[in-house]
């Protein structure tokens, strides 16, 4: 089974000795930074970044984005896009 890829935006930087990668929602362009990491190259920091990364994203389960808290709907484990979130009225 092909394994899905990760958020369509994505950016390394090397720094000391390490290399650090920035992760974008799908939607609306938020970031998360991963932790410095130390690897062999950066095919191998990447693996090591995108694990970490996962647990600030979500995949829709419609479209396969991967997407930001803010742009999922829970309920339905799908984007914003796919799923809008319907308010609850108040009172």
């Amino acid at each position: 089974m092909k394994q899905a890829n990760f958020t369509s935006k994505s950016t390394m930087t090397e720094e000391n000795d390490g290399y650090r990668f920035t992760f974008f929602c799908d939607l609306c362009d938020e970031g998360y930074s991963t932790r410095l990491i130390s690897a062999e190259n950066a095919k191998e920091a990447y693996e090591l970044a995108k694990n970490e990364a996962r647990q600030h994203f979500n995949r829709c389960y419609s479209c396969h984005r991967w997407v930001c808290d803010e742009h999922y709907n829970e309920d339905y484990l799908l984007c914003i896009k796919c799923a809008p979130h319907r308010h609850k009225p108040e009172g």
